[in-house]
């Protein structure tokens, strides 16, 4: 805890200044700038730090193991990661200084205000969500990121191939092209804690790095920090991936490459396919963080404490959603139950069966969904600091669940693009020359084309990897709309004369597919949240009794 010069009192970081502020007499001096910490028998900044470590706090939450660290000696009463109100473990130990840090720029009061601004729009948001005591919970973490530079120097060359056709005869050309690029890429970053899920560091960012200062630890005091505990070479592939696609759009506006039957995704392997040299530095960004917890399940908000940029678990209020759709779907029941000039019986339950449809792929692609979500599938920081028994649990689950979708890679040739647009627009001139309205179609359909042509020109197409939920997962969501669909499609092969079997069908069909979308409701609040964290760290239930 720093002290301050004038009167001894406790002295902190102030966004809106930019300075160390005291809370007494209001004295206000440079993070930079010589301070007393109590305790320390040196004085405590960069300018007097020679050494590469400094003294930190630590607070270990002993039930799920999450992690922070502060300067400051005030007990922690509660957990950023799984809203477990407890006293934190504290222990003192020594951290790494990291190379960079981007100051706190939003005070707490502008995090809760952007919160407040998106909750506003959230008509279906619970109401926990916007007590006081809730957004009373907004801590402010520096959390740790890998900044990775980039460089690749000299000639690389790409193959392309054209060909052309003359009479009964196609004539291929192959060409080789060899560039000099001098590729200098710095700034890049991934965080660098796994218990910051990638999905919520991904949704904040960017960062502007041109706002990062040398490190001091002044900068921590009134906040606090997560430890680093990911390996600088996770993302190698990532930032090498990032840079070279970037690279290569830039070096594809220029004609010649697609010209001479190259692609863009050539390009980009053509520069991967010689050494790059990628360089690694550690900042600490600003996130104001806020969880809720619900049960057994915790959700998060995370604000960008730089830009003010928001994400969160978005959680709906069955209660408020199903009287939203009563609002809308009674004056439409009854319309269509007892306006039969304008909807006849085999109308309605065919509207019943596409509906049903439309709820079973939602239902199949939220279960898909769900699933990777539980496992953190993407989540590369968490995985890597999985138990072999986790890996092996994880691999078990996904054993003939996930399949890879191939890019498909066409020369990017500006020509081609354009032939295509037209072609689309002859099609869109015929389908729609039965309405009447075909050359307004054509001609919107053939814009549309050109502008989603010159949109994707140097956009490198990249492999999709799929996960699919086991079928056991799945069912329970989609048995009804299933059978909605079965049942209509029975009564239209049957064809009976009473009216009575086609609405009955229908509005039984109506039913199934409404309990199912409550399902979906509550499988969303399930996306919107996750189990109670349990991480590879010092403490943690789950990993106690690990060897």
């Amino acid at each position: 805890m720093y002290a301050c010069p004038n009167c001894g009192g406790n002295i902190k970081f102030d966004p809106a200044t930019q300075m160390m502020k005291c809370s007494y007499c209001g004295t206000m001096i440079s993070p930079h700038d010589k301070m007393y910490a109590h305790g320390a028998d040196e004085e405590k900044g960069i300018d007097t730090e020679a050494d590469d470590e400094y003294e930190v706090t630590y607070y270990t939450c002993p039930q799920c193991g999450g992690e922070l660290i502060t300067d400051d000696n005030t007990a922690a009463t509660f957990c950023s990661y799984c809203g477990s109100s407890t006293i934190l473990e504290m222990r003192v130990g020594k951290e790494k200084k990291p190379d960079y840090i981007i100051p706190f720029k939003k005070t707490r009061e502008d995090c809760v205000k952007e919160y407040k601004k998106v909750l506003r729009r959230a008509i279906f948001a619970p109401n926990e969500l916007r007590k006081d005591e809730t957004v009373d919970r907004f801590r402010g973490i520096y959390m740790p990121y890998w900044i990775y530079g980039v460089k690749k120097k000299g000639d690389f060359s790409v193959n392309g191939i054209t060909s052309k056709r003359r009479g009964d005869y196609i004539y291929k050309s192959h060409y080789t092209m060899t560039t000099n690029v001098d590729v200098d890429y710095s700034g890049i970053s991934y965080d660098a804690s796994s218990s910051f899920e990638d999905r919520l560091s991904e949704a904040i960012a960017p960062f502007d790095l041109n706002e990062s200062d040398h490190f001091t630890s002044a900068y921590f005091s009134g906040f606090y920090a997560d430890t680093s505990d990911v390996s600088a070479k996770l993302y190698d592939d990532d930032a090498k991936n990032a840079t070279m696609s970037d690279a290569a759009a830039i070096i594809c506006k220029d004609n010649t490459y697609s010209k001479h039957g190259a692609s863009t995704a050539d390009v980009v392997r053509g520069l991967e396919s010689r050494g790059t040299d990628v360089s690694h530095k550690m900042g600490m960004f600003p996130v104001w963080f806020l969880s809720n917890q619900t049960g057994d399940r915790v959700s998060y908000a995370v604000v960008n404490g730089q830009t003010g940029k928001v994400a969160m678990d978005m959680p709906i209020d069955i209660k408020k959603y199903f009287l939203g759709c009563l609002i809308i779907a009674l004056p439409l029941c009854a319309l269509l139950l007892f306006s039969r000039i304008l909807i006849g019986p085999k109308i309605l339950i065919g509207l019943t069966m596409v509906i049903s449809l439309i709820v079973l792929i939602l239902a199949n692609k939220q279960a898909n969904t769900l699933f990777a979500r539980e496992i953190l599938f993407d989540d590369k920081g968490y995985n890597s600091k999985k138990t072999t028994a986790q890996i092996r649990e994880t691999q078990e689950l996904l054993k003939g669940n996930v399949k890879i979708k191939k890019a498909k890679i066409t020369p990017q040739n500006g020509g081609k693009g354009v032939t295509a647009a037209f072609a689309y627009a002859g099609i869109g001139l015929a389908l729609g020359s039965i309405v009447g309205m075909g050359p307004l179609i054509a001609v919107i359909v053939l814009v549309v084309m050109l502008i989603y042509n010159a949109a994707t020109k140097n956009i490198v197409p990249k492999d999709r990897v799929i996960v699919k939920a086991p079928f056991s997962k799945k069912v329970g969501l989609t048995i009804f709309p299933l059978i909605t669909i079965i049942a209509g499609a029975l009564v239209f092969m049957i064809n009976p004369f009473q009216d009575s079997i086609y609405y009955g069908t229908a509005i039984l069909g109506m039913v199934m597919t409404g309990y199912t979308v409550i399902r979906l409701v509550a499988r969303h609040n399930m996306l919107s949240s996750r189990k109670l964290p349990q991480f590879n760290k010092r403490g943690g239930e789950e990993h106690e009794n690990e060897d």
